[in-house]
């Protein structure tokens, strides 16, 4: 009996949710259209030993962390900055990299956010290429038997887009707005203390309804009431007895 009494609020006005979320999905697409496009793209640096041996695996596993810190210094942004000619502050080339260490893979995932996605492929590629570069020279001192080889698993491609992606942003409107039309007319039906069904009459008098008597028609012309305004061909004048 409550579902269906949920269902009579919902549908008594229905209007206000198809209001509520088609303004909440007019307001995304307008807010995805207002935002700078931001584009993704990803290289991923696989990290192996030398040799096959346990000892040596074990320190990789270790060292992910480490190497992934190393990748996200001011030493590699500069470098990248004056190979690719950007001109831009090493803080702001810094935020535009991401690094994840993969421990079971034993890789190191990085990403590259910007507004061009060919530059944000330019970046990764030369990012990755640095750092490799890099670490062969640290390791030039160690044995060869006992050296960690670093290295492209394969080239970055040209950014895909990350930001905004404007279906997935609308489609949360709509839902959100939906959410929040079901609760405004909840919130108005709590705050409606007119009575509008013989049920309602039932439950707030406590009384039975012997019957409901319909508004005559006479003559084609709907009847007046007694203040001299029209009575709706629909209502009813409901009449409850002991």
């Amino acid at each position: 009996m409550r579902i269906k009494q949920y269902w009579l609020v919902l549908s008594r006005r229905w209007w206000v949710i198809a209001i509520v979320a088609l303004v909440a999905l007019a307001t995304s697409i307008a807010f995805a259209r207002l935002q700078t496009p931001i584009y993704r793209s990803e290289v991923k640096l696989t990290v192996s030993p030398s040799r096959l041996d346990y000892g040596l695996t074990l320190v990789i596993g270790n060292l992910l962390r480490q190497y992934s810190q190393q990748l996200q210094t001011h030493q590699i942004a500069r470098a990248v900055d004056e190979r690719l000619k950007l001109d831009l502050p090493t803080e702001k080339l810094l935020a535009k990299v991401k690094v994840a260490a993969v421990s079971e893979d034993f890789m190191l995932v990085m990403t590259v956010d910007d507004s061009d996605p060919n530059r944000a492929r330019d970046i990764a590629f030369a990012w990755a290429d640095e750092f490799v570069k890099q670490h062969q020279i640290r390791m030039d001192p160690v044995a060869p038997t006992d050296r960690i080889d670093i290295s492209m698993l394969d080239q970055p491609t040209a950014g895909e887009l990350f930001f905004p992606k404007t279906r997935q942003i609308a489609i949360a409107a709509l839902v959100l707005g939906a959410l929040i039309g079901a609760v405004l007319v909840f919130l108005l039906d709590y705050m409606d203390d007119t009575v509008k069904t013989g049920d309602e009459v039932e439950k707030y008098i406590g009384l039975a309804i012997l019957g409901a008597v319909p508004t005559a028609n006479v003559g084609g012309q709907v009847a007046s009431s007694a203040n001299g305004r029209m009575a709706s061909p629909r209502g009813q004048r409901i009449e409850g007895r002991r």
